[in-house]
Formats: structure tokens, C-alpha cells, sequence
């Protein structure tokens, strides 16, 4: 069976949540089947045997580098013969109904809903537009999957039927303790945009102050100033314990979790965070901000600050670096890869096959 699978970066070691199912998607199934991924940057990671990187130039066309990557995925639907495609990300939906028009092709088409983007402010008023039209396209789809409960609810409320199938944690290793981590280190994970919210902790370390915990935050840079501005502002408020580390491999990402005594997520939007799921599956204590997608978590009120409130979260961050078991969620609350991706592909049509991920060697 001929899979074509549209919207990743990349497949192997890229930030980013639709990169990471990505990956672990291409891992079960690759090998078994062949797999096409449109990329825009080659991995030199070992895939699976039948795993195929197309390599898209990335554009700067109105604040997205997938200009380029819209066309090449129609060429490659209407010049090769695929059994299945699979589209990652709500906005691609735009793809659906000119698939389907291309009566020489009769591939089952299924796309994943990880966010809705239009609701996000950076976008001007004709972004938004083709946003909300590729939304509305998701209809003509064979099939859909929301990956969070709110996604669900909002697909529901605007006439799309979907099934929910959450993103998953890892089983491969085990849980570092408390006791083992670096004392007072709080990271946060994710590409430094404005939906991240990372002022909020920027202002929050300010009340902290220098006795404060040291603060990393994980992620590269989108095609915003948000960057340089909140750069600019640890820099004016002499934050020597606020760093920016940039995008790091993906297993640099869970070795620093393992050793963070507490990760935090501020994001003023969100789908299903991986990065929160891989916090939790490296046993690390967590504080997310309070909306409705972390809240789709069902986690106590602990857990939970409100957003845009840097003096709760500061009293937040003390507290739960002082009790951090209490800040611990149990991983078993949440299914893992292998039943994620085995739900998806019966979404898909496609063969189950036998389990053919090796476990990965535990980090330490």
C-alpha cells in the first residue's frame, strides 16, 4: 500500500507536534508499507525501509514556510499513484476538494486536526479566510480525527464529524525520580511564537528574582519578531538566569527533562501539547496555563495558573518546586504510541500489521 503523508517538516529529531506524530507514525507503519513524507529539510536519521523524503524548498510567503509545499503536494497526488493520504494539520485541508476533483486518482484521503489556527492573532484578515476555507473543506474528506476533545467539540460545532484519537506518550523508558534532578531548573519546551506565551515566564522570573530558579526555554524561532523581542526584554531586565537554548535534537529535549526539576507550559493555545505528554512521560513535574486545551488533560487544580497572571505562576513555580511529587502525573493515564497509531491507521484502511518498533535504549 502507497501512503502520502503532507504536512511535517520532517520525520526524524524536527520540534514541532506534527513532527513528532509524524515520526512515530512513519516508525510503526514505514517498513510495512511504502511511505511518502513531504519534507522541508532532509533527515539523515535512519528510517524504515519504504520511507520516502520529498524535499519541498521552504518559502517565507505570508508568515508560513509551506507556500511551495501546497503545490508540490497536489503534483505529486495527480502525477503518482497513492492508495492513501494522510494530511497533518487543519490548514492543508485546502488540498481536499481539488484531490477529490482528480477523478484519474481515487486515493482514501484522511486528515488530522491538531489546532485551529485562525484563532490565533497574528493573522491578518484574509489568512484567517483561507484558514476557516480550509476547515470548511475538511467535510469532503473520507475521514477525520481531532486529537484533543476541545478540537472535537469545535469540529462538531461547525458541522464536521471527527473522531478523537489522542496524541500518546512513550513507554520505552523509565520515570527519572525527583530526587535525581537538577535542584531549581525549570524549562519550558516549544518554538518561541506568540501562542506560547513565554512573557508570561519572562515576567515571572523578574519577581523570582536573582534567588530565583534558572529558566531554559527549548524551541527555535518562527518567522515573528517574537524572538527578538523577548530576547530584547531578558536582556533590559538583566535576567541572567533566563535562557534561550534554540531547537535542540529530540533526545536532547528528553535528557532535559529528565533532569528539570519542574517543565512549564504557558501556551495561550494549544491542541494536544507533545511536549507536555513527554514531560509527563519522563516523570517530570509539570505546571500548565489554565485553557481549555491543557485543560482537556483532566488533571487536579494544582496543576492548572491562569494565564497572563506572572505573580501566580511565580508563587505556582515555588510551590511546585517544593512539593514536586505533587506536580507528578502518572503516565498511565494516557494511551500510548503503539495504540495511537494502530487507532489511526484503522481510520486510514490500512492493514494492521505485526509490531515492528524495537524499544528504544532507556535514556539515563
Amino acid at each position: 500500500m502507497r501512503l502520502l503523508v503532507i504536512g511535517p517538516r520532517g520525520v526524524s529529531g524536527h520540534e514541532g507536534g506534527v513532527e513528532k506524530f509524524a515520526e512515530e507514525f512513519v516508525k510503526r507503519v514505514g517498513g510495512e508499507h511504502s511511505v511518502s513524507v513531504l519534507c522541508l529539510k532532509h533527515s539523515d536519521a535512519e528510517l524504515p525501509s519504504g520511507v520516502e523524503q520529498i524535499v519541498v524548498p521552504a518559502s517565507s510567503l505570508m508568515k508560513t514556510d509551506k507556500g511551495k509545499y501546497l503545490v508540490e503536494a497536489l503534483r505529486q497526488y495527480a502525477t503518482r499513484s497513492y492508495d492513501r493520504v494522510f494530511i497533518l494539520g487543519m490548514n492543508f485541508g485546502l488540498l481536499i476538494l481539488p484531490m477529490r476533483m482528480m477523478f484519474w486518482r481515487s486515493a482514501r484521503i484522511v486528515i488530522r486536526s491538531g489546532s485551529v489556527d485562525y484563532q490565533l492573532p497574528k493573522w491578518g484578515r484574509a489568512m484567517r479566510a483561507i484558514m476557516r476555507g480550509a476547515e470548511y473543506s475538511m467535510r469532503f474528506a473520507h475521514d477525520v480525527i481531532a486529537v484533543s476533545p476541545s478540537i472535537h467539540r469545535h469540529l462538531q460545532s461547525v458541522g464536521i464529524q471527527s473522531v478523537l484519537i489522542r496524541n500518546g506518550v512513550g513507554r520505552e523508558m523509565e520515570l527519572a525520580p525527583v530526587q535525581s534532578r537538577r535542584k531549581r531548573h525549570v524549562i519550558a519546551v516549544g518554538r518561541v511564537t506568540h501562542q506560547k506565551n513565554y512573557s508570561v515566564l519572562i515576567d515571572a522570573a523578574e519577581i523570582l528574582g536573582p534567588s530565583g530558579p534558572t529558566i531554559s526555554v527549548i524551541g527555535g524561532a518562527d518567522l515573528s519578531t517574537e524572538f527578538k523581542e523577548l530576547a530584547g526584554r531578558v536582556a533590559e531586565k538583566r535576567l541572567d538566569g533566563f535562557l534561550f537554548e534554540g531547537a535542540l535534537p529530540r533526545e536532547e529535549v528528553l535528557l532535559r527533562m529528565r533532569s528539570a526539576a519542574l517543565y512549564v507550559n504557558c501556551s495561550l493555545h494549544e491542541g494536544m501539547s507533545n511536549a507536555v505528554l513527554e514531560a509527563i512521560q519522563c516523570g517530570t513535574p509539570i505546571l500548565l496555563s489554565d485553557i481549555e486545551a491543557n485543560r482537556d488533560l483532566k488533571l487536579p487544580d494544582r496543576f492548572y495558573f491562569p494565564v497572563n497572571d506572572p505573580a501566580a505562576l511565580a508563587a505556582r513555580i515555588e510551590e511546585a518546586l517544593a512539593k514536586p511529587a505533587s506536580y507528578v502525573v502518572d503516565p498511565a493515564l494516557f494511551e500510548d504510541w503503539d495504540t495511537v497509531i494502530d487507532q489511526t491507521s484503522k481510520r486510514l484502511a490500512i492493514e494492521k500489521m505485526p509490531q515492528t518498533v524495537k524499544p528504544s535504549r532507556a535514556l539515563s
